[in-house]
């Protein structure tokens, strides 16, 4: 994955989880549904493994103008902001 120029390194996990999330244009991604597609699993015996992922993939990636390129919709799961993006 590049950004500005530069290449971030992810994990095999971070990598899909970033890839369910930009191919679908902002739609909102339940931690069922990355689940099922990092893992190919409808649950997982740890749901926060997912928010530890994503965290990671947040740290790796920065922040666009200030703001989170992921955020959280409480409740929901997460959503990339493709607005923030080239």
């Amino acid at each position: 994955v590049m950004k500005d120029g530069s290449k971030i390194v992810l994990t095999k996990t971070e990598f899909y989880i970033l890839y369910l999330m930009m191919s679908t244009k902002g739609n909102i991604q339940s931690r069922k549904a990355i689940s099922r597609f990092a893992w190919g699993l409808e649950s997982l015996d740890r749901p926060r493994t997912i928010d530890t992922h994503i965290s990671n993939i947040r740290k790796k990636i920065g922040q666009v103008d200030e703001k989170e390129v992921i955020t959280v919709i409480k409740g929901v799961g997460y959503k990339l902001d493709d607005s923030l993006l080239d």
